[in-house]
């Protein structure tokens, strides 16, 4: 069995402009299509110099660059190790997700654990959900919705096929999640309404890709600075036939709807909803 690191460190430096350069040539260039593409074979590492805020305080972008391909490479290489010393944000059967610094950045580390062994062998031939994530969240930002940038996954293989775990690897993104932000009084009826022209945004491309996010509990999004960010992206996907879009993005509108049963926002988002 081998696992499988998916980076190039060497490409780093020309990657972080390349990437960034790509994100504002989307924001500004008309699409032809909004079709899911997945990302290529070789790339596997994508950083947002925006999101490096101490990076011009110590030493030069390329020195900078450098040191943190190594550091990084460290981890994948020895994911486990980093996750034992990380901050645990969340353990259970399927995943295990910890917080880390790597050179001042803090990242967010995703490991997806067998909840059995029937369960695993169920899992042997398909993409992983590490892939899968790191695919998504290229895509949402290609698409100017804004998600947790996406740094690497890592994938356990065997026979270079069979499938026996994985990691994803993204910067850690500020903020508390959405239902943290309602249940302390941050998001009230004044910044509602931005909220929801934020998810008109998101639901919008996903119509439009044929694409489903597949768990919308309002835990896995953040709102700050009036940007909508998506997170948990193990089960978003494109879908090849029109019913099955279909069926799952009422499935996504359904699961956001019950987020607000009962809540003083329950009106605005039925209002909302009547014209998604």
């Amino acid at each position: 069995r081998r696992m499988t690191a998916r980076f190039d460190a060497d490409a780093l430096s020309t990657t972080l402009a390349a990437f960034e350069q790509s994100l504002s040539n989307s924001s500004e260039q008309e699409t032809a299509t909004d079709s899911y593409r997945q990302a290529e074979k070789g790339a596997y590492f994508a950083v947002d110099l925006a999101a490096l805020t101490e990076l011009g305080a110590r030493e030069s972008e390329q020195d900078f660059s450098q040191q943190f391909a190594v550091a990084l490479a460290d981890v994948l290489q020895n994911p486990d190790a980093a996750i034992e010393a990380g901050e645990t944000l969340k353990h259970d059967r399927t995943t295990t997700v910890v917080k880390i610094q790597v050179k001042g950045i803090f990242l967010v580390i995703k490991r997806y654990n067998r909840k059995s062994l029937l369960h695993g062998f169920t899992r042997l031939w398909r993409t992983t959900r590490a892939r899968r994530s790191f695919d998504a969240a290229r895509w949402l930002l290609q698409h100017g919705i804004l998600t947790a940038m996406p740094l690497a996954f890592i994938e356990n293989r065997s026979f270079g096929a069979l499938n026996h775990g994985a990691y994803y690897l993204s910067l850690c993104h500020p903020g508390d999640n959405l239902l943290r932000q309602l249940q302390t009084g941050d998001i009230n009826q004044h910044d509602f309404p931005a909220l929801l022209a934020e998810f008109d945004r998101l639901f919008a491309l996903l119509r439009r890709a044929n694409a489903a996010h597949g768990d919308m509990k309002i835990s896995n999004f953040i709102y700050q600075s009036n940007r909508l960010c998506v997170l948990d992206l193990d089960a978003m996907q494109p879908y090849k036939r029109a019913w099955q879009a279909k069926r799952a993005y009422r499935k996504d509108v359904e699961r956001f709807r019950r987020n607000w049963t009962g809540s003083e926002f329950e009106g605005a988002v039925e209002a909302f909803l009547d014209e998604v």
